[in-house]
């Protein structure tokens, strides 16, 4: 028995399939290559903003910048050895992120 256009049909199936799967690759590709975009302008964020902190506090060490541009959380005092020592507590938060928040403690002048 002679089947004609049978091994037609099978390789018009098998190249529908093949083709299906290279653009599940190339989408599976794309959706890589987004991502990691998307992870290194989220680290560049992070980074930005971490030395935005830390240039505050260089420039408290050094004494060039008197006030931190932080949100101030309330300003306390500790006594360590009958000293009464006054500080203020700043908060630093990286916009749309959770978990973020850094705390600098600004020693204020001593009396």
């Amino acid at each position: 028995m002679k089947r004609t256009g049978a091994i037609f049909v099978e390789v018009i199936v098998s190249i529908l399939l093949f083709t299906v799967g290279i653009l599940a690759l190339t989408g599976t590709l794309f959706y890589g290559v987004k991502m990691v975009t998307e992870s290194r302008q989220e680290t560049i964020k992070e980074q930005e903003y971490k030395n935005s902190v830390e240039n505050e506090i260089l420039g408290i060490i050094q004494g060039s910048d008197p006030s931190p541009a932080g949100a101030s959380i309330g300003s306390d005092q500790i006594i360590i050895n009958s000293r009464q020592l006054p500080f203020t507590l700043y908060r630093y938060k990286q916009e749309g992120k959770e978990g973020t928040e850094m705390y600098l403690i600004k020693r204020g002048n001593t009396p």
